[in-house]
C-alpha cells in the first residue's frame, strides 16, 4: 500500500488550551450590600435625533444581588466616567470591589480614584466615610467570558432596545428615559423559581434588596396614622419588621438563587488540554487575522486560579509581553 511521507502542518493540527470551569469566586456567594461588589463596562455608541454626537452607556451591576444601574454619557473620557461614578456611589453607596476589563479609560480612572480616596481618608472626613477603600480588579486581556456576570446584562439590554426602539431615532431625554425604564424592568426580573400556585411566595428580584419590593409592582396598602406615631415602641417594632424582611430575602437568596447557580454551572466533563509550562512555544489566537498570520511567543510565566489550575499565561512576543487566557493559546510543543 502506498504511504505518503508528507507530514501534516503542525499549525493546522494543534488545538487550543482548555481548562475545567472554576468554582464561583467568594465575591459572588457571600452576602454583601447591593453594589458592594460591582462590575462595570461601556456599551455603544448610541446616536440621538438631530445630532451626530455619540453617546455611550455605562453599566454597573452587582455581583451578588444581580442589580443593575445605568448611566448615559456623552463620551468615554475619564472625566465623564468619574462624574458618572460619583453619581453612582451617591445613589447606590460606596463599593468595596470593582471588576472591569482592561480598557485604558478604567486604568487611568483608577489612578484618579486613588488620589480621590487619599483626600477622603483625611481625618476631617473619616467620621463621614468609614470604609477602607475601593479595590479595582481587572480581568485578563481578551478574556471577555471572565466578566460574564456583566456581559450577560448587555444582551438583555440589546433585546429590550431592539423591541422598544427598533430603527427609530430618539432625543437625548427620550433615550435616557428608555434606559432608566430598562433598568427598572431588569431590576424587577425574577431571579428565583416562579411558582404556579398563588399561595407560594412571589419570586425574588434584585429590587427586593434595593427598596424591599419590585419596582413595577402595585403600591402597598397605606399604613394607618396610629402605626406612624413616633413612639419608641412603634419604631422598634418597625425596625425589627424591616430586619426580618431583609433576613428573609437573604435566606431565599441563599436557598433558591445561590443553589441554582451550582446546578447551572455543572458542565459535562470534557477532555482537558491545558499542558502549559514556562518556556513553551505557543501560537496566539487573534481575531483580526487568519490563522497563518497569528504571532508566536514563548511563555515566561503562568497564572493559576484559586483551585491551583492554570488559567492564563504571560507570553513574550517579538514586540512585548502580553497576558492571555489558556483558551487563546495553542501549544506547539504538545
Amino acid at each position: 500500500m502506498f504511504r505518503s511521507n508528507i507530514t501534516e502542518n503542525p499549525l493546522r493540527t494543534v488545538r487550543p488550551g482548555n481548562q475545567e470551569i472554576a468554582p464561583l469566586p467568594p465575591d459572588r456567594v457571600l452576602e454583601s450590600p447591593p453594589f458592594s461588589i460591582s462590575g462595570l463596562d461601556f456599551a455603544g455608541p448610541f446616536f440621538i435625533k438631530d445630532s451626530d454626537k455619540k453617546h455611550y452607556l455605562l453599566l454597573f451591576t452587582c455581583a451578588t444581588t444581580r442589580a443593575l444601574h445605568l448611566e448615559l454619557l456623552p463620551s468615554m473620557s475619564t472625566e465623564q466616567f468619574l462624574l458618572a461614578f460619583r453619581r453612582f456611589i451617591s445613589r447606590r453607596g460606596l463599593c468595596s470591589t470593582i471588576y472591569s476589563d482592561n480598557a485604558k479609560t478604567f486604568k487611568r480612572a483608577e489612578l484618579e480614584l486613588k488620589k480621590f480616596w487619599t483626600c477622603m481618608i483625611h481625618p476631617s472626613v473619616q467620621d463621614l466615610f468609614s470604609t477602607h477603600g475601593i479595590t479595582w480588579k481587572y480581568i485578563v486581556e481578551k478574556g471577555a467570558w471572565w466578566g460574564g456576570f456583566w456581559e450577560r446584562h448587555f444582551r438583555t439590554i440589546k433585546t429590550c432596545l431592539r423591541k422598544i426602539i427598533g430603527r427609530s431615532s430618539l432625543s437625548l431625554n427620550e433615550l435616557e428615559t428608555v434606559f432608566i425604564e430598562i433598568e427598572a424592568m431588569i431590576n424587577s426580573r425574577p431571579i428565583t423559581y416562579i411558582y404556579d400556585d398563588p399561595s407560594e411566595p412571589s419570586p425574588l428580584t434584585p429590587a427586593h434588596f434595593l427598596i424591599g419590593k419590585r419596582l413595577l409592582s402595585l403600591p402597598v396598602t397605606r399604613v394607618s396614622r396610629e402605626d406612624l406615631t413616633g413612639s419608641r415602641l412603634s419604631l422598634l417594632k418597625r425596625y425589627r419588621h424591616q430586619q426580618n424582611l431583609l433576613n428573609q430575602f437573604w435566606n431565599r437568596w441563599r436557598k433558591h438563587y445561590l443553589l441554582s447557580l451550582r446546578s447551572m454551572n455543572i458542565c459535562p466533563p470534557s477532555k482537558v488540554t491545558c499542558q502549559f509550562k514556562v518556556d513553551d512555544v505557543v501560537l496566539i489566537h487573534d481575531d483580526r487575522f487568519p490563522r497563518n498570520l497569528w504571532s508566536m511567543g514563548k511563555i515566561i510565566e503562568t497564572y493559576t486560579g484559586r483551585d491551583g489550575k492554570i488559567r492564563s499565561c504571560l507570553v513574550k512576543t517579538k514586540n512585548n509581553a502580553i497576558r492571555r487566557p489558556v483558551q487563546l493559546l495553542y501549544n506547539l510543543e504538545v
